[in-house]
This record gives C-alpha cells, structure tokens and sequence, in this order.
C-alpha cells in the first residue's frame, strides 16, 4: 500500500486530508480562545484605566488655579452693597457713650449678641449687647502700637473678622468662648502682608474668602482658611493717587469683583474661582475654623444653615479606615493563620475538607446581615458583658495551655483519643466553658471592682466608651475578613511538597518540628499575601461599617470609640452631594483614595504569591 493511497476498508483512523484539516480547525479554535481572553483582559484593564481618569477628571477642577481677568469698562452697573446684620446708628452711639469710647469702625456679630467698636488707632471694645450697661467686657489693640486700623469687615457667617492696618498686615479674628463661656474676640492668624497699606475689604457671598485692595493698587484674593493669597496682581491705575478706588463688592455669586470709587464703577474683575476651600493643606493638615478653640482635622460637609462653612479634611477618614481595618485584622489574622495551620498540619481526612469548606463558606455570609447583628445585638451584648469578653481573651489560651501541660497526667485511654473529630470536640468544649465562666466571673467582679459597670467606671476615668465603637467592628469585620485569610493560608501550606516534610520525618522530626522549622518558613510570603487580601477586603467594607459604628469622624486609635470610612463617606454623602459643588468633588477624591489603597493591596498580595510560587517550583 502506498502512503498515498486511502485508508484501509474498516479503518476509523483519519487520513491525511482529514488530521490537515482537524490541524487547521484547532489552530483557528486556538487563536480565537487566544484572541478571546486578550480581549477580555485587555477590557478589564481599560475599565479600570477609564475608572481612574474619569474620577481624576471629576477631581481635577479642585486644584484648578484661580485665575482673573481686569475689564476696565463695564457698562452693568455693581450690586448694592452686602447687608450684613446690624444695629441703629443710635445703638451704636448708645453703646459706645456707654463704653466711653469714640469708634471710627461699628460692627456686630450675625446673632446681634456681641457689638465691637474700633478706632483708627487699633484700640477695639467689645461690649454685649444685652449688657451694655456694663461697658467694655474686652478691650484688646487690633493692629500694632505704630499702625493705624484702616479696615476690617466680617466674613460670612459673621464670626471671623477681618482686619487691615496701614503698613499692610493682615489679621484674622475669632469670637470665641473662654472657659467662663465668655464670649471673647481671639487673634488667630495673619495672613501674606501687602505692598502697602489696606484701602479695602470686601467679603465673599456665602464663603470664606475676601479680597484686598492695597494703596498702591495691589489686588489680592484670599480664603480664610490658608494664610497666604491664592490670586494676586499689580493694578497701579487704581491706586489711591490716581483713580482713587476705595471700595470692592463681589458679586452675588462671587465670579466677579467690582472696583469702586465714590459709589461709582471704576473696573471690574472677572474671577474664575470655583473651589477656594479645597487645597492640600485643607485636605491633609489641621485647620484652625471658625468657633472652634484650636486647629484640628475636620469632615463636616454639611450644617444646619446657609453659611455653614464646610470642613474636608480627609484625615479623620483616611485614620476610621485604617483604624476598622486593624482591628479586623487583629482579630482575624491570628484566627484564620492558626486554623489554617491546624486544618494542614494536623487534621485528618475527611474533618479537614470539611472543615475548611464550612469556613470557606462564611464568605457567603451577606455582610448587611454581619452589619445587622453587629448593631442590634452586639454592640449591647459587649456594652454590658465587657469585662467578660476580657476574661474570656484570657481564661480559653489559659485553658488550652494548662491542658496541653497536664495532657500526659490523664488516664492513658483519654491521651489516645487523638482523632480529630475528638481533637474538636475537646476545643469546643473548652470554648463553651470558657465562655461561660467568663461570664459569671466577669459579673463578679464588676460587682466587686466596678460598682457593677466597668462601662460606667471607663467613663469616670475619662476614657469616652461609645456602644458602636471600634470594638464591635473589629469582632463583626474580622468575622467577615476571616474566610479570606484562611483560604491563601490554607493553600500556601497544602502547596508545599510532600518530599520536604517525608525527608524531615525520615530524619526523625515530630509534627511540631516539621510545622514550625519547614513549613512556616516555606508559607510566610503566602501569610504575607493572605494579610494583604485581608487588608483590601477590610478597607473596601461597607457596611458593616455603616450599621455598626457611630460614623463619626474622628482622629484617634481608641478602642472603644467609634469611627467614619471612606466607604461610609461614599456610601451616605454622595446622593445628598450637589453636582459640580465642591463637596460633590472631595467625594470623587475619597474615591480615588480608596481606589489607590485597595488596588495596592491587591498588587502586593498578587505580587508576593508570584514570589512564593516560584519558591514552590524550584523546591519540587
């Protein structure tokens, strides 16, 4: 038979023509599967590319440079003149014969409860209006001894003053209450000094901000917030010596800035200026805001009337998020690692698989009903049996150890139940008990010690214990972290080769020698990238977070006190958010924040398990 003749009659092998064309058909299936899974990697990788530009688009317009523009001739005419709130002119000369003093400068705060008169040579005097009888309650200089005060104006909302004097310095002031509850006008800051002395200051509508005109024709723009200006330009034509310009007025949605002499319009300046309460300081370093007693870091995006001056620090955040996310991990870390271990190592078929699989499951658990409980039942639980659950932490590894110490002086029959279905059972009696003489010692002694709340003692001590704290978020998150850990864990020590741990028992090596001389060392970059899975499964949580905490955003690691995320900040503020507000932009930055510290968690995790399989490949 030649080669090229047909197959044999009864032959179900394929000819030649028939493996060319099967060849042809699996090379063309080939590289579209090929094709396919490109295509699909290649369309993650965009999405999440496209993700990040379009949130650092949505952010960007934050940082945007003011910018502003002189048009000389304007045929509009300005608005009328900002009508902060005031008082007769008879009550002002009233108070000040009252006082004794002769005022060049009036104002009152925005709830009419403090008056303060200024002259031109600083010397200011506070006085309240419902006691004016009783003169001055403050007198304090405004500028310095050799300066004249030649202006000063409130900001919006009324409780920061402004002030310029003649060699121009500029200088903020709060209306702060002293440890009385005395209302007192503080010094909190000065702000870039000018060319020359202040002629002008107009207040921003509705924000913080104001602008300066200088006697050489100076302009500059500033907010309250940062000291140094955030516009500035040089308009020698509307300096005193010439055209003359001694007022400024904004206009009602602050875009725009009029330059006026006698009332009458001399220039106006159009101002691109979207977001003044946004920089890197606002959002990073301590801010001294207005009624409050010293800088701080602040997230209060909202208040209760028109004027509120929003508060975007991002610190208080940033620290509720790391803060739910160790305290996870320090509860779930040790847990997940040691049952990883103890599933491995010494658990036997057919308890280990399914072990592990009832683990893996918890992952399933909805984190709303993990949340759900956390608030509803544990936190009142913890509340109430806090010194139990301490004693609890300590009574179960007392137990464990003690057992393990006496193990060899139990009758010989108990010592050879060594199964691992016994080997579980006796954990979880030991867990039982435990528990429940932790409970009635922990009783005991807050009767004996406490005076039957160690809460209510906490409190006495100064040690501010709020119910939702991160106590409760550490148990409940560290429940739903816990399944992760477990998992990598468990896979970096079922992957180590069996050669390894025969050549150590060939050697003559117990099983406690083996775990902890070959296979901790071999997994400890797989623990690694479990802690990293676990640290971004941690700081993506919503809502456990969300229902279990007070959500208050506050700078601390205290244990009993509670916390606001990112993911809570997301997840509340931004339907409430206007679009295009600032508030709505600082949003898309927590964004972009939380997107930066999840993708490098994982980027870790991914990159140190690479490590450890390769350590793997070159071990076999």
């Amino acid at each position: 038979m030649t080669p090229n003749s047909e197959k044999p009659t009864g032959s179900h092998l394929p000819n030649a023509q028939q493996r060319q064309q099967r060849s042809r058909h699996r090379r063309w299936l080939d590289r579209g599967w090929h094709a396919l899974i490109t295509l699909a990697g290649v369309s993650v990788i965009a999405t999440l590319l496209a993700i990040f530009v379009y949130l650092l688009l949505e952010v960007l317009p934050l940082f945007k440079p003011v910018s502003a523009q002189l048009q000389p001739h304007v045929a509009s005419t300005p608005p009328p003149a900002l009508m902060l709130p005031g008082i007769a002119d008879d009550d002002f000369a009233m108070a000040a014969a009252k006082a004794g003093f002769a005022a060049d400068f009036q104002l009152i705060d925005g709830l009419k409860r403090v008056i303060i008169l200024a002259k031109r040579d600083g010397e200011a005097c506070v006085l309240l209006r419902a006691a004016l009888s009783q003169g001055c309650q403050q007198r304090l200089s405004l500028t310095d001894r050799t300066v004249q005060l030649t202006a000063a104006t409130w900001l919006a909302g009324q409780q920061s003053l402004i002030t310029g004097d003649s060699s121009g310095q500029l200088k903020q002031w709060y209306l702060i209450a002293d440890a009385a509850g005395q209302l007192r006008l503080s010094w909190v800051k000065p702000f870039s000094q000018q060319a020359a002395a202040i002629v002008a200051i107009a207040a921003e509508r509705g924000r913080r901000g104001f602008a300066v005109l200088d006697a050489n024709g100076g302009l500059s723009v500033f907010y309250s917030a940062l000291s140094s200006a955030i516009w500035q330009a040089q308009y020698a034509t509307f300096s005193l010596a010439q055209k003359g310009v001694t007022e400024l007025r904004f206009t009602p949605n602050n875009d725009g800035l009029w330059l006026l002499s006698a009332q009458q319009a001399d220039g106006f300046l159009a101002i691109n200026n979207r977001h003044p309460e946004i920089s890197w300081r606002t959002l990073w370093q301590k801010v001294w805001y207005e009624s409050w007693q010293q800088p701080e870091y602040v997230w209060q995006s909202g208040g209760g009337y028109e004027l509120y001056q929003g508060k975007y620090s991002l610190v208080p955040l940033t620290i509720g998020t790391l803060k739910a996310a160790f305290y996870a991990l320090l509860v779930a870390v040790p847990l997940a690692v040691l049952a990883a271990i103890f599933s491995v190592c010494f658990l036997q078929e057919p308890v280990r698989s399914r072990l592990s699989s009832m683990i893996e499951l918890m992952a399933l658990f909805p984190t709303v009903i993990i949340g759900f409980l956390a608030a509803i039942w544990l936190a009142p639980a913890l509340e109430q049996h806090l010194l139990s659950l301490l004693l609890y932490l300590l009574l179960v590894p007392a137990a464990v150890w003690a057992l393990a110490y006496y193990w060899h002086y139990l009758p010989r029959r108990w010592q050879h139940l060594n199964s691992s279905g016994a080997t579980l059972i006796l954990m979880s009696a030991i867990l039982l008990i435990g528990a429940w003489v932790a409970l009635g010692l922990g009783s005991w002694f807050e009767s004996l010690l406490f005076e039957d709340s160690l809460r209510f003692w906490l409190d006495q001590q100064g040690v501010d214990y709020q119910q939702r704290n991160a106590l409760v978020i550490g148990l409940a998150m560290g429940f739903a972290v816990l399944p992760v850990i477990y998992t990598v864990s468990y896979d970096a020590l079922a992957q180590i080769p069996q050669q390894l741990t025969a050549g150590a028992y060939a050697l003559g090596a117990n099983q406690w020698q083996i775990v902890r001389r070959i296979m901790l060392p071999v997994a400890m970059p797989g623990f690694l990238a479990a802690v990293m899975l676990g640290l971004s499964r941690a700081i993506g949580e919503t809502m456990i977070i969300l229902m279990a905490t007070g959500n208050n955003p506050i700078t601390n690691f205290n244990l009993f006190e509670g916390l606001r995320s990112l993911t809570a900040t997301l997840t509340i503020e931004l339907p409430e958010a206007a679009v295009d507000s600032s508030h709505y932009r600082v949003l898309f930055l927590v964004a972009i924040l939380l997107f930066v510290f999840t993708f490098a968690a994982n980027t870790l995790a991914d990159l140190v398990r690479q490590r450890l399989r390769r350590n793997l490949q070159r071990l076999e």
